[in-house]
């Protein structure tokens, strides 16, 4: 990650974060969304320059509710709690399998919804291989929380 690219992240975490009502202070609690369709070695490697450079910017990462989404398919999107440290040093990667290109937008909107509304920031890692099957059930997923919290790094 480049210079231009870190400073680009952190002012779009900075505005994510001062949404009104959204990050009031304490632990910050966010999600790590990883699409699988991306190579074990680039998700490993970007994944870590992300939460690196968000931990040299700013105290707010020091301690942090990290909350994994492993988007592996429709019918299979893992989740788990995991601390910054264990991503960076790779130890969260263990269940790695290849993911499908035919995985949904919707369903993963869905499970972002049920599960991570009160995440304060989403950072969604992906390479674009997804597609949207229902445009007006992805915009109601993403109101009235999501569509201000998610931060999409495509590769």
């Amino acid at each position: 990650m480049n210079q231009i690219e870190k400073v680009r992240l952190h002012q779009q975490v900075e505005r994510i974060l001062h949404v009104p009502g959204n990050y009031r202070g304490g632990i910050l609690e966010m999600a790590l969304v990883l699409d699988y369709h991306i190579s074990k070695e680039v998700l490993i490697e970007v994944s870590k320059e992300i939460l690196t450079s968000l931990r040299a910017y700013s105290k707010v990462f020091q301690n942090v509710r990290l909350n994994l989404v492993k988007w592996v398919s429709d019918t299979e999107i893992i989740k788990e709690v995991s601390s910054v440290g264990l991503v960076q040093m790779g130890r969260c990667w263990e269940d790695y399998k290849e993911g499908s290109a035919e995985k949904s937008f919707d369903e993963l909107t869905r499970q972002l919804k049920m599960f991570y509304a009160r995440s304060k920031l989403i950072i969604w890692i992906t390479d674009g291989a997804f597609q949207i099957l229902d445009r007006e059930q992805v915009e109601h997923n993403l109101k009235p929380f999501l569509q201000k919290k998610i931060l999409k790094w495509e590769i």
